[in-house]
């Protein structure tokens, strides 16, 4: 038995998904999203406090159909890093 103030009801926990797939992409979802609010929807800024390419984010972003931002257009300033890094790979 767990010392008291060390147990957590277990409503305090997520919901846990039915697959490791479903389970990796809620946490992706929220890490981002979290990340996106924090940092006033500066995705360089988040790409960079997730240790992503600027692209990677984009990518996840239409993956996890994170809302606002899946279909929003990228800045001229944002295509152009995202496109740099194409070209460096």
């Amino acid at each position: 038995m767990l010392r008291p103030g060390i147990q957590k009801p277990a409503e305090q926990f997520p919901p846990v998904a039915s697959n490791l797939k479903d389970s990796v992409r809620a946490y992706e979802r929220s890490v981002i999203t979290d990340a996106l609010r924090v940092n006033e929807n500066d995705k360089r800024k988040v790409a960079k406090l997730l240790g992503i390419s600027l692209s990677s984010l984009y990518r996840k972003l239409r993956e996890l159909s994170i809302e606002g931002f899946e279909d929003q257009p990228m800045e001229e300033h944002e295509a152009e890093e995202v496109r740099m890094a194409g070209n460096l790979n």
